[in-house]
């Protein structure tokens, strides 16, 4: 009887621990994060000064998720099957692990195999995991106009653009909390450059990032627990 109860703590563990040890996370602290996870390109949007105003995730799939939601484990985790239609903008866009190239000035455009390109809206979500509860800087640079939501509370709002693809005008103090930090990072374009760009603190060399290296993002994040059911991790909900 003993064995058998140690034997259902063990996997009770398993099914509750976070994957977070076993993963190959982005490198964090000053590095440039070269993957997303994004939605395809909003087009045609009459320019960051039109596009910044609307939400166009909660347009598009009809209030199931929204710039905020999007930066929580709920929403995010939403965002496995949430088509966003934009018949105007594009048609009916999807999530999928993006690239940038963060020493490339039009990498909006190029993240999503075009060439530059004006009037268009780029939406990226990561999570950071941080070992503890802290206070550190984000440094985002973008061309054109950014917004950035971090768990669910809007952190960041600049129309300027910043002057080069590793060019930060405003770093900006965050808080994050101890375990999964859900950050969506949305920027408008009217002409131009196209470029989005975030990196933190040298001293936050100890935060994981996904998606990772090898292109995980829901699935390696810690077990939710439905109503009435026992833990299951997102790429259960992913495959439901």
């Amino acid at each position: 009887m003993k064995k058998f109860t140690i034997f259902i703590a063990l996997v009770c563990v398993v099914m509750i621990a976070p994957m977070a040890l076993a993963q190959n996370w982005q490198p964090a602290g000053d590095n440039w994060i070269a993957k997303w996870w994004g939605l395809d390109l909003v087009v045609d949007t009459g320019g960051f000064g039109t596009s910044a105003g609307i939400d166009y995730l909660a347009e598009g799939s009809g209030g199931l998720i929204s710039n905020a939601s999007v930066s929580t484990r709920d929403g995010a985790g939403k965002t496995a099957n949430a088509i966003v239609h934009l018949p105007d903008n594009g048609g009916s866009l999807a999530w999928s692990i993006v690239d940038i190239d963060v020493e490339d000035g039009n990498n909006m455009s190029t993240s999503h195999g075009i060439p530059d390109s004006n009037d268009l809206t780029w939406h990226g979500i990561i999570v950071l995991i941080s070992p503890d509860a802290r206070t550190t800087t984000m440094h985002p640079a973008h061309d054109d106009h950014a917004q950035i939501w971090l768990n669910g509370e809007a952190v960041y709002d600049n129309s300027a653009w910043t002057g080069g693809v590793q060019t930060v005008t405003t770093p900006t103090e965050i808080q994050l909390v101890k375990g999964e930090n859900f950050l969506h990072f949305k920027c408008g374009e009217s002409g131009g450059s196209d470029y989005v760009n975030l990196r933190f603190e040298p001293t936050d060399t100890d935060l994981l990032i996904a998606p990772t290296v090898d292109n995980l993002f829901l699935d390696v994040l810690t077990p939710v627990e439905p109503q009435g059911k026992l833990a299951t991790q997102w790429a259960d909900l992913k495959r439901n």
